[in-house]
């Protein structure tokens, strides 16, 4: 603390005339409220941890080089693999929540080249989608899906219609109570 007598030189400074003071002499003051200083043994224990697990990493990096030599291409094409299936995921998941009426024809129509895939998120995918639902030739991808009536199941297609399955039962029952 003697460098503080040096700066107050027996006399009271105000707050301007600490800090010439302290520039003049080179000193640098850190608000130690705020966390900004760290002791520097614990500096020192910090960086004797660095040095121990730095050792040991290119230990476990040596032994696993003994029994895979590949191991490190490995890892990265995993790593490739998996970060690719992340990007897939979360195209689909953005296309369906456009709700169209097939998220298969519209994965198709997206150009994955034009997107971007950071933090967990697709950058780029909205603005394909409004294209998408804007023009003409496949804005039919989206909205309400309408519900499919077969001719097998209602006939002619109308709600509330006998049903053809069961009036060929009803046909085939007649034919075999009569051959009785």
């Amino acid at each position: 603390m003697d460098f503080l007598k040096e700066l107050f030189n027996g006399q009271s400074l105000s707050y301007e005339q600490l800090e010439a003071a302290a520039k003049a002499k080179g000193l640098q003051v850190v608000n130690a409220a705020g966390g900004a200083y760290v002791p520097k043994t614990d500096v020192d224990h910090l960086n004797g941890q660095i040095t121990t697990l730095t050792g040991q990493l290119g230990e476990a990096n040596k032994k696993l080089e003994g029994y895979d030599p590949n191991w490190r291409q490995t890892a990265e094409a995993a790593s490739q693999k998996l970060q690719q299936e992340r990007f897939d995921f979360a195209i689909e998941k953005g296309v369906e929540a456009a709700k169209p009426r097939n998220v298969k024809a519209v994965l198709a129509l997206i150009d994955r080249s034009k997107l971007k895939f950071a933090d967990e998120e697709v950058i780029g995918l909205d603005k394909q989608l409004k294209e998408l639902k804007e023009n003409e030739d496949t804005a039919f991808l989206f909205g309400e899906q309408q519900p499919i009536k077969t001719g097998l199941s209602h006939q002619n297609g109308q709600e509330g219609a006998p049903d053809k399955k069961d009036a060929a039962n009803n046909a085939l029952r007649a034919i075999f109570r009569g051959g009785n």
